[in-house]
């Protein structure tokens, strides 16, 4: 019984495309919760390092119960910021800084193996430490730049693009 109104109520929230203030809030402090327990478990080096996972994980299962991906991912992004804020986050990371090569120390050795190019990776040729051409430089340079430079929609977009 409990159960069918459980599954009535997630069906009319995916029809309004929105959550009841409660649920919204119960939501919110599980989310807080599992952030604040991988970080202190060090599972994750900031508060913002599950943002992505979670974002994908809630979005899918929001969909799953009957949601456009639209409205899914809006929500997702709104329950998340609550979430990051209750969990104590409080100044996003830039872009830069939330690319591994920002933590590596300056004069560290990196042996890559392949291409760093997404979509390429193929084996680097002898004296290459990072691309298999200039081609490959180019084009990742300039998708970087067009990832700094988009706004929030637009940079959901490309990524979506990119799967």
């Amino acid at each position: 019984m409990m159960f069918d109104r459980k599954l009535r109520q997630h069906a009319k929230d995916a029809r309004k495309g929105k959550l009841g203030p409660a649920h919204h809030a119960a939501v919110v402090k599980d989310i807080a919760g599992v952030i604040r327990l991988a970080f202190q478990a060090g599972s994750i080096g900031s508060l913002w390092g599950l943002e992505g996972p979670l974002r994908a994980g809630l979005r899918a299962d929001l969909c799953r119960s009957g949601w456009g991906w639209t409205a899914a991912d809006l929500l997702t992004r709104d329950l998340l910021d609550d979430a990051l804020a209750m969990a104590g986050a409080r100044v996003r990371p830039t872009w830069n800084e939330g690319q591994s090569e920002w933590t590596v120390e300056a004069g560290t050795i990196i042996e890559r193996l392949h291409c760093a190019r997404a979509g390429c990776h193929k084996p680097l040729p002898d004296g290459a430490r990072r691309f298999c051409s200039f081609l490959c430089k180019c084009a990742h340079h300039n998708q970087v730049a067009l990832m700094k430079s988009a706004g929030e929609d637009r940079a959901v977009q490309l990524a979506v693009m990119r799967i």
